[in-house]
């Protein structure tokens, strides 16, 4: 295991504190609402601190977006090492996917984003390749794992799934907001579990 010099570890606590406090800033002000001089004082850092790691802005909020897809990936792949066999990898998948109920915050901000993205050609392209990091999942022996062999026609069908996925969570957390009541917590968890179950039918 390659061993970090002391600045190399100054650099990576700097990046973590700037990037923890950029998630804090961001989801309570939102992404046009969000200020550098806000994500410096919360991280404890100048400002100046911020354009040393970061161009932007943008560039705070996509490393920021890349760092939790990367998170996510390690946190499902985690969960996957430990299930003995196909059947169990899947249900592990469908957890991990009803599980993103939780991060009601998160994907506001990230359509909020998204919109600004379809503005600016330049974010908007550097999202798309962000957001090809999140397949990394479908690594042929993760992919085989989860789903077993799938045909040339299961696979394409499979694959419109998996892209769906995200845009569904989505758009329920957001619904939910004018929809507390119909869309609870626990609704929400049974419409993405149902969801789920229809996409990948277990396959004998």
């Amino acid at each position: 295991m390659e061993t970090l010099s002391k600045q190399q570890l100054r650099i990576k606590e700097t990046q973590t504190r700037l990037l923890d406090a950029a998630e804090e800033v961001f989801v309570r002000d939102g992404y046009e609402s969000a200020q550098l001089e806000e994500i410096a004082a919360t991280a404890g850092r100048s400002k100046g601190a911020v354009y040393t790691h970061f161009k932007s802005k943008e560039d705070l909020f996509l490393a920021l977006y890349e760092h939790r897809i990367r998170s996510h990936i390690a946190r499902l792949l985690n969960s996957l090492q430990t299930r003995a066999n196909r059947k169990q990898s899947l249900q592990a998948f469908r957890e991990f996917y009803v599980e993103l109920v939780n991060d009601r915050p998160w994907p506001i901000l990230t359509l909020e984003f998204k919109l600004f993205a379809l503005r600016h050609p330049d974010s908007k392209e550097r999202l798309r390749k962000a957001f090809e990091m999140s397949k990394a999942t479908n690594d042929d022996a993760i992919y085989q794992r989860v789903f077993g062999h799938l045909t040339k026609d299961q696979k394409f069908d499979n694959d419109l799934a998996l892209l769906a996925l995200g845009p569904i969570v989505s758009s329920l957390i957001l619904e939910s907001h004018f929809e507390p009541e119909n869309l609870s917590e626990k609704s929400l968890r049974r419409i993405l579990g149902r969801i789920f179950d229809a996409l990948f039918p277990a396959r004998r």
